[in-house]
Parts: C-alpha cells; structure tokens; sequence
C-alpha cells in the first residue's frame, strides 16, 4: 500500500470536480472496525454507500451537483484508507443489517437519506429493514447486489476460479482491463462515446494499484461467487424487500450488465414503498455515464413528499 501515492490521485479527482472533501475517521460501535469518510457540503445528511470493488471516491462525480446537502462519503471496511473486515455468507446478512446504523452512530448522526449502489445497495436495504429509524428516504443507483434473478458479469465469475484468480493477482492494473470490466456492467455506450474523465481513470488505478481494495474487496467477492455467478440461495431475502418501509426510488440503467428491466421490476415489486426509473443508456452505475441527470433526479427524489410509481426517463 502507497497511501501518498493513492491520496495524490484522489486529490486530482476531487479537485477536477472543484471540491474538497473533510476527512475523519471513526469506529463502528458495534461491528468494531476504523473506517474512513470524506464530508462535502452542508444540510440535511446523506450517506453515499459504494459498490465493489471500489471506494467512495467513486461518488465524486454524483456529488459536485447534489445541492444542499451535507454528503458522507464512506469507505467501506476492506476499501479505500478503511481498515479491513472480512465479509462472508455467515456474516454477511448481520453486517448488512448493523452497517448503516454504525457508521451514522461513529458520526454522531441520528439519521440520514441514503444514496447506494451495488453491494452499498443491498447493505442499504438490509440495513434499512432492519433499522428503520437511521434512514430517511433512499436512492438506489440500479441494481442491487444479489438482487434475485441478476446476472454475474465474467469478469466476477473470474474471481470464482482460483487459477484465474491468482493470474489476475499477478497482473499489473491497466485501463485496457477496466474498460472491458465497466464494458461488461453496461457503460459501453459512455466508453464508446470517449469514456471517464482522466482523472477517474486515474484515480481508479491507483486505487488498485496503491491501496489493498483489491486484495479485501475482490476477497469478498471470490470468496461468495463460483464460475457459475453468485448462489441464488445467496439471493437477498423476501423478508428484507418486504421491510424496507423507506421511500426508495431506484435509478437503473437499462445497460446494467447486473439485470434488465425485469429484475428491476421484480426487485420494485417486492417493496412497499418503491418506485422505479429506468434510464436509457446507462449501466451499472448510473452517475459515472451521465452526473447532471443523475444528480437532478438525486436531488429530487430527496426533497419529495411523494413521486408517481413509476416513470421512464427520456
């Protein structure tokens, strides 16, 4: 790990959006790891729960344009300058369902609106059906990790085989590997179009490069899928979906290489008090193709009282 290294890049990140993040670092009571967060802005808080294999770094883009909000950006444990937690099937569901709670309580915060995606997406919702009463309204940024009936891009179901696995250990990062990974989670037309700013790429290799993300998140992962994909047993539950009382709307990208329209439709369906967009053209984490529309939605979906059902972007 070259933490130097790694907080230069992630400073050319945030200083191309015009932001400079606060920084603190705090214990999580009860599941009793250091994890790291960065602050922007100030109001009402909104905590920002990344995917993987990834850091909240990532959310930068989304953030320059989310107005009138205090956002707390986290790295969760295992990524980013976090200490490390090792997440498995036995302790996973009771790490979902305390995250959240945790990391507002190690903020000094009662609640929050929640803005996740992918694995930050199903810690979310688990989080928010069991302890309703830290989040407020939620926004989830296309689909959900293990959201039943989703697909397992190849590069995850790599990370399943163990040969596989080790060669791509051994393999120095490049940008040539990561644009056929965000390829495969739906953000060809972005690639195709020019792709990220350099100063995303940029800061994602070094992420990879310099920080142990890879070795803590990429663990998690290849330690809960096979050449197969994830289990369906690991699915998440009925009984999370159904408890999930927060007004939620989810933002999916019609790309998202994780599920189409009808796992999006499936997971909405599950929940009392969900709504879906699906947005053309965008992949598995929406804000990365498109920041001002995702931002403008964000913004307003936390200011509501209310939002019809269902609607398609245009």
């Amino acid at each position: 790990m070259n933490e130097q290294k790694y907080r230069q890049a992630e400073k050319t990140l945030w200083d191309s959006v015009g932001l400079s993040p606060r920084e603190s670092f705090v214990t999580l009571p009860r599941i009793g790891v250091k994890v790291r967060a960065q602050e922007v802005g100030e109001g009402e808080p909104v905590l920002l729960i990344h995917g993987g294999p990834n850091s909240g770094s990532t959310w930068a883009p989304l953030v320059q344009y989310l107005s009138g909000y205090r956002c707390l950006i986290v790295d969760r444990p295992g990524t980013g300058l976090s200490d490390p937690y090792p997440i498995d099937r036995d302790n996973l569901a009771e790490f979902g369902d305390r995250f959240v709670g945790d990391v507002l309580t190690g903020l000094g915060i009662e609640s929050a609106h929640i803005v996740a995606s992918s694995f930050g997406g199903m810690l979310a919702l688990r989080s928010a059906a069991a302890e309703p009463e830290f989040v407020r309204r939620m926004v989830q940024m296309a689909a959900p990790a293990l959201a039943p009936g989703s697909a397992t891009p190849a590069f995850m179901r790599a990370m399943g085989i163990a040969p596989v696995r080790w060669l791509i250990s051994k393999l120095p990062p490049n940008q040539k590997g990561n644009d056929s990974i965000m390829r495969q989670i739906g953000h060809g037309a972005t690639l195709d179009a020019g792709g990220f700013p350099d100063e995303f790429n940029e800061w994602y290799l070094a992420l990879q490069k310099h920080t142990d993300t890879m070795e803590h998140d990429g663990g998690m992962i290849s330690r809960m899928v096979t050449w197969r994909g994830f289990d369906p047993a690991d699915s998440i539950p009925d009984s999370v979906f159904a408890g999930v009382e927060t007004p939620t709307v989810f933002l999916w990208g019609e790309d998202d290489g994780f599920g189409d329209e009808h796992v999006a439709r499936g997971v909405v369906g599950r929940m009392p008090n969900a709504r879906l967009v699906m947005i053309p053209d965008l992949g598995h984490l929406p804000w990365l193709d498109d920041p001002v529309a995702i931002a403008q939605q964000t913004n307003g979906w936390l200011a509501a009282s209310d939002a019809p059902r269902e609607r398609r972007s245009a």
